[in-house]
């Protein structure tokens, strides 16, 4: 009986652990996340960065903002929280351009405000990009603007990409932006050359930054950064080996009771 029981534990643990052992080996992408030592947005918050490579092709990385209601906010008005995400996937990356699908949501839950909209969000780009078009247009976000600094107030600087809904990075009819609740779906091409790379990553190699967003509202204008809640997305199939790595090792261990039981009676 205790040989049973032990072959039984045993090929629990080995099965358990191969499962595990497969999941922690699948491939994953390593983008470089940092928070950097600067603040700007309207109020102040910390700006992050964010490296990739060709290596990271595939992979996503999630920006949040936040802006909790009175009083962090620089007019004392605002009477709740603002909130958005977005889940950037990077499809391509070459020495001349990348590819970004870029999914934007305003999770901002209305209670005290008549109306929280995104009018705009965008980021900075080093190596500086060339250029910048739509592979797919979104349904609320449909214009596009390189180089567009000078429309973000707060404090942003080198702002390279902006993606707007109304009538430009600044903001416009709030009708036009995405309202509390909803999520647009865009692709972007950025051009540059990236063959050079960055300082910290080397050739062939870019990175993003910033992330400001700006919100119209009831209350009024705020513009922030993504920030503070920069995270890379765990790849499915890595998700997927743990659920059953837990499933398959929780059948294992029914077996092992069972057969245990009736061994014992």
């Amino acid at each position: 009986m205790d040989k049973l029981l032990s072959r039984l534990s045993t090929s629990l643990c080995i099965a358990t652990g191969v499962i595990l052992t497969s999941s922690v080996m699948l491939p994953a992408e390593a983008f470089t996340i940092t928070q950097t030592t600067d603040t700007a947005g309207n109020p102040a918050q910390p700006l992050w960065t964010v490296g990739m490579t060709q290596d990271d092709v595939g992979g996503s990385f999630m920006t949040n903002w936040l802006l909790p209601a009175s009083p962090s906010d620089p007019y004392e008005t605002l009477t709740q929280d603002l909130s958005a995400s977005a889940t950037y996937t990077l499809s391509a990356f070459t020495n001349t351009y990348m590819d970004l699908t870029i999914s934007l949501s305003n999770t901002t839950i209305l209670s005290q405000l008549s109306n929280a909209n995104i009018m705009s969000f965008g980021f900075g780009v080093d190596p500086n990009a060339t250029g910048v078009s739509f592979l797919t247009e979104g349904n609320v976000f449909d214009d596009v603007r390189l180089n567009s600094n000078p429309n973000f107030t707060g404090g942003f600087k080198n702002i390279d990409i902006c993606v707007y809904a109304a009538q430009n990075c600044a903001g416009g009819k709030i009708n036009q932006g995405l309202v509390a609740g909803a999520t647009d779906t865009f692709s972007l091409r950025i051009f540059g050359d990236f063959s050079t790379g960055t300082a910290s990553l080397g050739s062939s190699s870019a990175t993003l930054s910033d992330f400001p967003i700006k919100f119209q509202t009831s209350a009024g204008s705020y513009q922030l950064a993504g920030s503070g809640h920069v995270e890379e997305v765990p790849e499915p199939l890595t998700i997927l080996g743990t659920g059953l790595a837990l499933a398959f090792g929780a059948g294992l261990k029914k077996e092992y009771d069972k057969r245990k039981k009736s061994l014992e009676a």
